[in-house]
């Protein structure tokens, strides 16, 4: 699922896929020194590579988007109250 990163360049970008992920981490993050954006970036480079899994690379980027208050944060959708209603007893 798609996510929308919001940089310190006030710029933002929907990232979907490992490639945008790795253009996103050339954008402007607040500590590019991070340990966790180090290892996204690691993981981001080695899913490029096809080395890694794609979907792991994309979990440490948006999990350190996070981190660094980058991450756009989205309301749910009504298919989502629709699907928790069914799933209720």
């Amino acid at each position: 699922m798609p996510v929308t990163l919001r940089f310190c360049d006030n710029k933002t970008m929907l990232v979907g896929s490992v490639a945008e992920a790795a253009n996103a981490l050339k954008q402007q993050w607040p500590d590019k020194t991070a340990p966790g954006y180090v290892e996204a970036a690691r993981l981001v480079a080695l899913a490029v590579d096809g080395t890694c899994c794609q979907r792991i690379a994309f979990d440490a980027l948006t999990r350190e988007a996070r981190q660094q208050n980058i991450l756009v944060a989205r309301p749910k959708s009504r298919a989502h109250d629709w699907l928790d209603a069914v799933a209720s007893p």
